[in-house]
């Protein structure tokens, strides 16, 4: 049996550096090869007297407990609180995800070489990898992102299973990656932009989010010579495009780009104060393999750098540079098969189902993975779409429509109508619910627009979510209201929407059902022009 060592925190830090040795480049070593395939620890955390209840009652507030590392080192007075979001967050008596803060009593404390790190439960996760694929993605490119590993958690004698080790993303983090560590670090929150952000973790240069809004401000120039050049002062554009390439490739949904949630800024000093993306909370990757990547984004910064002609070009190139990271077969499933291998005997000490259902969750990453890799070899190729020709009437027919399945079974054909109609069919034929539609993108300029056209159900029993309920149309990343008869005469539909900026967009015909089906009458949709800024 191992001896049991009991030291305070800050003693520990002491026997880390000896004389004219570098505390932090030491603690840096120290994490790096903890990170880079190091056995994997068992942490138990036991709570002081009274402080399960403190936690139960204000989950956010730290509290002190006392760590116990594979049985034989003690770290007394460290800081712990529950973390997690809406999706991620259980409480205490469940399986609980935890922030340690090592040095909030202590000073300069550390473990591994860090001040703080995150337990998460993965509620979201059964593969425990997703985390980590992001980060080896994001590092690999270049942009800084918190490293990774696994620790099996007891909680005051409860075993609670394998859980994923990150390191937090603060000073320490900074410090590590850029060269001035003075400037202000932000939380991107839940589900808020930039024009909302203030909360700082690091820095207090200036009023919080005064530099943020700056960037915003830039974006919403009525000029596009203006924009574009306001943003590039307060952008690192080249480094943003490579973080909007991998967040959409990656399928990372609930990143920034795509839902403005889940994300770090830092505004760097020496750039001249322009901002950094820095990625988070990417415990959701590569969930839809078919996930656009081209398509106009609806978050400020992404909407504003994609709506210039000239940055547009440079993403396609930068995604093209990207599809090596993607080779699902020579580069990301040796990679992840190799953490996958060290994880699995801790997984398989839990239980025979435990290990069962984590293979299972493996095996269908492995497989999305690699249908992600075609879908965006596919996307990279595919060529821009042409610009629209609206007529005397303000109007443009559609052509080049495309079939996509989400979930479900369905049977998307382009038939030709008893009464001699070119009609789009969508059916259920199977393992509902189906979300499936028929799609066609359209570079637009700045306006306010009118997607319409005809559509007859047939036995539609419809699904409702935010996007929206049974059959109608919609632009990706809309919502609408409207939706066609679920069996009746054919139904005029209409969705208006407005583009500030020139942009291109995803025009979508859709069915939300468990059954039924719907026609779409192809020579009827169409896009009509109501007006121009």
């Amino acid at each position: 049996m191992n001896a049991r060592v009991l030291l305070p925190v800050f003693l520990i830090i002491v026997s880390l550096s000896g004389p004219g040795r570098c505390p932090a480049a030491e603690g840096n070593a120290e994490a790096g090869a903890f990170f880079d395939g190091g056995r994997i620890p068992h942490i138990e955390i036991r709570l002081a007297e009274g402080a399960a209840d403190q936690l139960r009652d204000n989950p956010r507030n730290y509290v002190p407990c006392t760590l116990t590392i594979d049985a034989d080192t003690v770290l007394e007075d460290v800081a712990v609180k529950l973390k997690g979001s809406a999706g991620s967050f259980q409480g205490l008596d469940e399986k609980p995800g935890f922030t340690i803060n090592m040095d909030r009593f202590h000073p300069e404390a550390r473990f591994q070489g860090l001040d703080k790190f995150h337990l998460n439960n993965a509620a979201q996760d059964p593969t425990l990898l997703s985390e980590w694929l992001g980060a080896y993605l994001f590092s690999s490119a270049g942009i800084p992102a918190a490293r990774v590993t696994h620790a099996r958690v007891l909680l005051d004698d409860r075993d609670l299973g394998v859980y994923v080790f990150k390191e937090a993303i603060d000073r320490d983090f900074l410090e590590r990656h850029f060269d001035d560590a003075e400037g202000n670090l932000y939380d991107g929150g839940t589900a808020v932009d930039l024009d909302e952000l203030v909360e700082r973790d690091e820095g207090k240069r200036g009023v919080p989010g005064a530099d943020l809004k700056l960037l915003v401000a830039a974006c919403r120039a009525e000029d596009p010579a203006d924009r574009q050049a306001g943003i590039e002062r307060c952008l690192e554009v080249s480094d943003f495009l490579t973080f909007m390439a991998l967040e959409l490739m990656a399928g990372h949904w609930d990143g920034y780009t795509t839902a403005h949630n889940n994300y770090r800024v830092y505004v760097d000093p020496m750039s001249g104060g322009r901002v950094r993306f820095l990625p988070h909370g990417m415990d959701q990757l590569f969930g839809d393999p078919g996930a656009p990547v081209l398509e106009k984004p609806p978050t400020i910064v992404a909407a504003a750098v994609m709506g210039v002609p000239e940055w547009r070009g440079a993403f396609r190139d930068r995604m093209r540079e990207l599809l090596p990271l993607f080779d699902a077969e020579g580069e990301i499933l040796p990679r992840l098969d190799s953490v996958a291998g060290r994880l699995r005997p801790v997984v398989g000490a839990m239980s025979v189902e435990t290990l069962e259902a984590w293979e299972g969750a493996v095996g269908e990453l492995r497989d999305r993975i690699v249908a992600r890799d075609a879908c965006l070899r596919e996307q990279a190729e595919a060529p821009e779409p042409e610009p629209i020709h609206f007529d005397g009437a303000r109007r443009a027919g559609l052509a080049g429509w495309a079939p996509r399945i989400d979930s479900g079974e369905a049977n998307l054909e382009e038939t030709t109508g008893d009464d001699g109609r070119r009609v789009l069919r969508i059916a259920v034929t199977g393992a509902p619910p189906v979300i499936a539609s028929w799609r066609v993108t359209v570079p637009l300029p700045p306006g306010r627009y009118r997607f319409e056209g005809l559509a007859f159900g047939e036995g539609i029993e419809a699904t409702t979510d935010e996007t929206g309920t049974g059959a109608g149309l919609r632009i990706s990343g809309g919502q609408r209201s409207a939706a066609a008869d679920r069996q009746g005469e054919w139904t005029p539909l209409g969705y208006e929407f407005v583009l500030e900026t020139a942009a291109t967009v995803e025009l979508v015909a859709e069915l939300r059902a468990t059954a039924g089906s719907v026609f779409f009458n192809a020579d009827s949709l169409s896009l009509l022009r109501l007006s121009a800024p």
